[in-house]
Formats: C-alpha cells, structure tokens, sequence
C-alpha cells in the first residue's frame, strides 16, 4: 500500500494528498514501520503518565496561579497531554500500513490535536521565555510590569488556545478519508482542492508559525535578557534566585524542543520549496523523506509529550514534591500489607497489621 501512498502522493491531477502522519515515506519491508508504532506507543504511555503527573504536581503545591508562569507549564502540560492521547491512532495508522480503521470523525479529531499541539506547545514555550526575560528584568521594580499583573497569564493563555485552534482547524477541515492501493484501503489523508497551493501553504504555514516565528521572538528575550544582566547587577535576594532558577527551567525546556523539532522542521520546509516550485525534487530528497524524516518525526514528537515534565525535573520544589509523593504512595501500600508481629511479653500471639519501622522513620523525615 505504501507505492501506492507514494504514487497518489505525487502523481494525482484531481488533488493533492499526504499523509497526517507527516507524509512519512517508509520502506516496504515494515520493519520501520513496526519500530515506529512501537516508539509512539511508548511515547504516548509515558506523555499521558508524566503530564498528568506534572499537572497534580503543580495543583499539589499550590503553585498553579493565575499569576505565575506555571500556570503556563499547566497548560502546556495540557496539550502535550491532549497530544499523547491522539497519537496512538498514529501508531496504529502506521502499523496498518496507513490503514486507517477509525473512521472520519477520528480522522478529523485526531489530526485537529496533532496541529493543536504543535502550535500551542510552540507559542506557550514562547510565552513562557517572554515571562522568563519580565521576571528577571522587572526584578529592580517589582509591581510595574504586565508580569505581575493576575489578568495577564490567563488572557494570554486563552489567546494561545485560540490562536493555535484557528491555524489547526484547516487540518480538521481537509482531513479525509481516501480508497488508495490495489486493496482499496482507507487512509487518513489531507485532501486539498485541485490546482490550488494549500498544501505548500499549510506546510509553510506550519513551518512560519509553528518553529521560525516563535524561536525568534524566544533568541530575541534571551537577547535582550543578556543585554540587562550586563547592564544591571541584581542582588541576591531569594526571591531574585528563584526567578533565576525559574529562568534556567524555561532555558532548559526551549533548548530541548528546538534541538528536537530543528531537523523535522528543515525537512518540511525542504518539501516546502519543492511544492512551491522553488526548487526541483532530488533523488537526495527522496532519500531524505524515506530514510530520515521519520527519526526526525519520532524525535519531535517524544519532545512534545515531555515538555513540561523536563521543566518539573529540573526545579528543586518539584524534584521534593515528587519524593514526598512517592513517599506517601509507598507509606499507603504499605500499611495495607500484614504483618505478623508476635509477642513475647504475654502480650497474646494475636496477628497485628504494622509498619515496617524503617518506613516509618523514612516518613516521619520528611517535610510537613
């Protein structure tokens, strides 16, 4: 099926089609294919497991406030999270051989929270540098800045949500199911009308937005974040180092999501000068789409879901919040298994349920 997908992919005068798998060209034998699927299937368990983590973390210590750039990293948990649950029908759509066994509404659904979630991860990372560069700067005169301000995150939060659901939705707009290859099976495909650049469009679109635009806006604070350390020496109060800390989590975060989606995005926008007519296919191309452009999908794609949780590793509160968390798990487990405790001062040879002391010295170390 997949000479087929190829074939439609270029050769079709009624439309222009590709796969919401991101046009993945991959080799017949299957075995990339199986290791994909496997990859997404992971991915998506530890990207629903870690951002729910990260959500009760930041809802656990009180630190999700409208005020603070955690309420950022709650919603950029939120997405990811929304991300991690769309792409197993990837996986399975890959598996099947872009056989999609889903149906329309899963079609559209589904490619609707892929394209969601590339925007918005992309443009709340970018609020989130935009605030890092407002915490720092603002630090001589606090309460002056928008930063400070309870109206400002979840106004710009709700800006982001519908800023990424518009440039999504023609992705849920175009999604379609097609009968391809000699099986006449189904695939889940973008289908634009014929003699139009959507496609080209769409992908630029993707590219400008999703990547080039916002990585400018972030080199741009962190530009101007250095040019006021060199201009200014802050004192080092707690709160100054907190934000300092807060600073290096953001930095840590974008660096990682850029060198992720870096190789995905210069593939794309390679397809894109090639549907544009700007520059003409190559053998080398094809061998970049074939060969490359799915390790730099899966490579993007395992960054999206992990995000946020990067961010909660790297602060020292969420790293603490996390062993009191798994401390108390342990300490419920345990008092829920018997053990027997026989006397041997005529106390009765009754079984007792207990706790092992050293679990319980553990316990009574940590923090109230």
């Amino acid at each position: 099926m997949q000479t087929s997908i190829n074939q439609t992919l270029h050769s079709s005068a009624f439309c222009i089609l590709i796969s919401f798998s991101h046009s993945l060209l991959i080799p017949d034998d299957g075995t990339l294919r199986v290791f994909i699927s496997v990859v997404y299937f992971i991915v998506a368990t530890a990207g629903v497991l870690g951002n729910l983590l990260v959500m009760f973390l930041l809802y656990s210590t009180h630190t999700i406030t409208t005020g603070t750039i955690n309420f950022f990293v709650f919603n950029l948990a939120l997405a990811d999270l929304l991300f991690s649950l769309a792409l197993p029908f990837w996986a399975v759509d890959i598996a099947l051989d872009y056989s999609w066994p889903f149906g329309l509404a899963a079609c559209k659904a589904v490619s609707l929270l892929t394209g969601l979630n590339v925007f918005a991860s992309c443009f709340f990372l970018t609020a989130m540098s935009l605030t890092r560069y407002c915490y720092v700067a603002t630090a001589l005169k606090p309460g002056s800045s928008l930063c400070n301000r309870s109206c400002t995150f979840p106004v710009t939060t709700a800006i982001i949500w519908v800023g990424a659901l518009i440039v999504a939705v023609p992705r849920a707009r175009y999604a379609d199911l097609s009968r391809v290859g000699s099986g006449n099976d189904t695939a889940c495909l973008l289908r634009f009308p014929e003699g139009t650049a959507w496609l080209g469009i769409n992908q630029l679109l993707r590219v400008v937005l999703g990547f080039l635009l916002p990585y400018a806006i972030i080199i741009l604070s962190y530009l101007l974040l250095l040019r006021f350390l060199c201009r200014h020496k802050l004192k080092g109060s707690s709160n100054t180092r907190r934000k300092a800390d807060i600073s290096k989590s953001v930095a840590v975060v974008v660096l990682t999501f850029c060198a992720c989606w870096f190789p995905y995005n210069v593939l794309t926008l390679w397809s894109v000068l090639i549907q544009l007519d700007i520059i003409d296919m190559s053998k080398s191309f094809y061998s970049a789409q074939t060969y490359f452009f799915p390790l730099a999908n899966c490579l993007a794609f395992t960054s999206s879901c992990f995000n946020p949780v990067i961010y909660c590793l790297v602060r020292k509160e969420y790293r603490t919040a996390l062993r009191n968390v798994f401390f108390k798990l342990n300490l419920a487990i345990m008092s829920k298994m018997p053990y027997a405790l026989n006397s041997e001062e005529g106390l009765g040879q009754g079984r007792q349920l207990g706790i092992p002391l050293s679990n319980v010295y553990r316990i009574s170390l940590l923090p109230g």
